[in-house]
């Protein structure tokens, strides 16, 4: 569907072409100026030395997290910043809890050039254009926040930014947004890995699927985390991973009192966007978006590392279980992963050159 709507795009630009001719060189001495691109439009790319963006160009960033979320509090002085140091000719525009979508409807947005920042795992980006991105997602890939942080400066990284520019016109902005170890809390109780067998668990993408598949659960995809506490408490899933902070801010423990401390990703938020919209801002005012956001990442994690024991407490209080794996349990967590590495057809070597890139 995507390769037919940009089929038909380029259709139309080529007749619009045709129709109207070559244009004239505006007269010696006059100003052009190129407008912001209206929301939720698509463009193209300016050719590499034409004029970025006179007026301001507003970045709309969409988040799954809640407007009270860690994330936000990181946001709010990216957004200060960022606005600041380009003397507003940059403006963010965050938008909270899927308002703009859901994270696999603002990624389609964003390869058709919407205007759009989003901010998830890197499998959720590879399928536009960097087939290795979905290495970066499997369990146990990066064993702390360090490693995430190395990654983020390394050449591996870099290629991959740049192979998924190439081929799917989006621009990865940085990747080092490391939440605390992901969690599963569930309405039904877990005591070890055998207890996940048959357990049906919202997940986010297909590299968490392939995992608790080779656990023997039953993963449920496609479900925004807003609507994944109404879909417990019905029955329609019966159990959640995420961060602890992220199953606090929507109250998942008030439905699901068992929580299993898996650890099993600590799944970095990469933040992108459509190279058609990175190309209308200069140089400068990039250079100042990337480091602002990469010092929101570095901030971002400490948060989480420091808060996280606090959201464990909240959790015992309101009446959670909280089991701990054994040994044997974490064995069985990295065979699966081995075996999840073979179901997602991951390139051989991809996860040895991505231990290597963090060194």
């Amino acid at each position: 569907m995507k390769k037919f709507l940009a089929l038909i795009m380029a259709l139309c630009m080529v007749f619009a072409l045709c129709a109207c001719g070559e244009s004239s060189a505006p007269a010696a001495g006059t100003e052009t100026k190129t407008e912001a691109p209206a929301a939720g439009t698509e463009t193209e790319a300016p050719a590499a030395g034409t004029e970025t963006a006179a007026e301001p160009v507003v970045l709309r960033f969409a988040f799954s997290e809640a407007p009270e979320s860690q994330t936000a509090q990181i946001m709010k002085t990216v957004k200060e910043n960022v606005e600041s140091r380009t003397e507003g000719r940059v403006i963010i525009e965050p938008h909270w809890s899927n308002e703009l979508g859901s994270i696999a409807d603002c990624i389609e947005q964003i390869s058709l050039g919407g205007n759009i920042v989003s901010s998830t795992s890197a499998s959720s980006w590879a399928p536009y254009g960097c087939a290795d991105m979905t290495a970066m997602d499997s369990m146990f890939a990066f064993s702390s926040t360090d490693e995430i942080a190395k990654f983020n400066e390394s050449d591996m990284w870099k290629s991959m930014v740049k192979e998924l520019e190439d081929n799917g016109g989006i621009h990865m902005i940085c990747m080092n947004w490391a939440a605390a170890p992901r969690i599963i809390l569930s309405n039904k109780p877990i005591n070890s890995v055998e207890d996940l067998k048959g357990l049906l668990i919202r997940v986010p993408t297909d590299t968490y699927a392939a995992w608790f598949s080779a656990l023997g659960a039953s993963p449920v995809s496609g479900i925004p985390f807003a609507e994944v506490y109404t879909n417990i408490e019905s029955g329609v899933v019966e159990a959640a991973e995420a961060p602890a902070a992220t199953l606090s801010d929507y109250s998942i423990f008030e439905v699901a009192k068992n929580a299993f401390l898996s650890n099993h990703t600590y799944a970095a938020a990469c933040f992108g966007t459509s190279t058609a919209i990175w190309n209308l801002i200069s140089p400068e005012d990039q250079a100042v978006i990337t480091e602002e956001l990469t010092n929101g990442g570095v901030e971002f994690t400490k948060l989480c590392a420091d808060k996280n024991e606090e959201f464990m407490q909240k959790f015992e209080e309101a009446g959670v279980t909280i089991v701990e794996p054994s040994a044997d349990d974490i064995a069985a967590f990295q065979k699966a992963a081995a075996e999840a590495a073979v179901t997602l057809k991951l390139r051989d070597g991809v996860m040895d050159e991505i231990a290597a890139a963090c060194k």
